[in-house]
């Protein structure tokens, strides 16, 4: 069974959730109320991810899993508790983290003529970044410089309410930014990728990969040797980040610093695992996803029934 939400903020799970494999129900928790006939299940799956957007969704899925004693991947309060101002606030004090402050401000007192002394009133110094809740994949995004760049900025954005993001300045020597995903999948961490760019908001497919091989061996290093390129700090980090958050299935954006702290962007379970193109210049990420894919189906078949697991013995051997 796998809960969803129906105004968005749900994590891609089609690659993982085979027909072949599973027969699965849909529920759209937010019309879900108490004492509603579920349909037959050996496992629920909450594919709810965004604890900003589908809060009402995960109230929802929280109260359907009262009628259930099937495993559940990705508990509801685990997801609600994501959120960019909760993830900031329960990290910060992670040995070798370091997160940006986060709050949410209305729209009328960043536009307010004494919205410097606001913003320098909750800690904020320039540059910060404002997000527009919900979005993804770099939309809705802004880095703002100055208070006087401040008005045209919230031109572009979206929304009654805005996070105001401390900026976290991850450039390395090279004056270049990175950018790490790390896949936390049933306890274990995954390298995913190394976008690289110039510009301080790097979106993989849009980072400067594909026309640059010394980027590329960069990024085949870290796929290959995440301990090794990281460094003991920073593996220490990311197992407390996930061993904090609790996820069955999330991921980690992140920079590193010189003295290799874990400069945080984001944790949460709606990063998706997309597969390269067949441009054979991604041939050396293939192996990751393909590690990622099967940990993720080899968690679900151990938390579903003797009988899923049966029909994923009856798929390999019919291979």
């Amino acid at each position: 069974m796998q809960l969803a939400s129906v105004v968005g903020g749900n994590i891609h799970l089609e690659s993982f959730l085979s027909d072949r494999v599973f027969q699965k129900y849909l529920v759209a928790t937010e019309f879900y109320t108490a004492g509603t006939t579920l349909p037959p299940h050996q496992l629920v799956v909450n594919a709810i991810g965004d604890a900003e957007v589908a809060s009402a969704a995960l109230a929802g899925a929280q109260s359907l899993l009262a009628q259930t004693q099937a495993p559940v991947i990705n508990q509801p309060t685990a997801v609600m508790a994501t959120s960019r101002c909760e993830i900031s606030r329960r990290l910060s004090g992670v040995p070798g983290v370091i997160t940006p402050k986060t709050i949410t401000l209305s729209r009328e007192l960043l536009a307010a003529p004494d919205a410097g002394t606001t913003l320098a009133r909750h800690g904020f110094v320039f540059p910060i970044l404002l997000r527009t809740p919900g979005f993804h994949g770099g939309d809705h995004f802004v880095r703002v410089d100055n208070l006087d760049s401040l008005p045209s900025a919230l031109l572009g954005l979206p929304g009654r309410e805005l996070l105001v993001i401390q900026y976290l300045d991850a450039r390395s020597a090279d004056g270049k930014s990175r950018k790490y995903r790390v896949m936390m999948i049933d306890e274990q961490l995954y390298p995913l990728h190394a976008a690289i760019s110039r510009d301080w908001k790097i979106h993989y497919l849009r980072a400067e990969m594909a026309d640059f091989p010394r980027h590329r061996a960069e990024e085949a290093e870290f796929l290959a040797n995440m301990p090794g390129v990281l460094g003991p700090r920073a593996m220490t980090a990311l197992r407390e980040i996930q061993k904090t958050l609790g996820l069955d299935y999330g991921g980690i954006d992140f920079g590193l610093n010189a003295k290799r702290d874990v400069l945080l962007f984001e944790a949460n379970a709606t990063m998706a695992v997309i597969p390269p193109d067949a441009d054979t210049r991604w041939d050396y990420r293939r192996p990751v996803v393909t590690q990622i894919h099967d940990a993720v189906l080899n968690m679900l078949m151990s938390r579903a029934s003797p009988i899923s697991r049966e029909n994923r013995r009856n798929l390999s051997v019919g291979a």
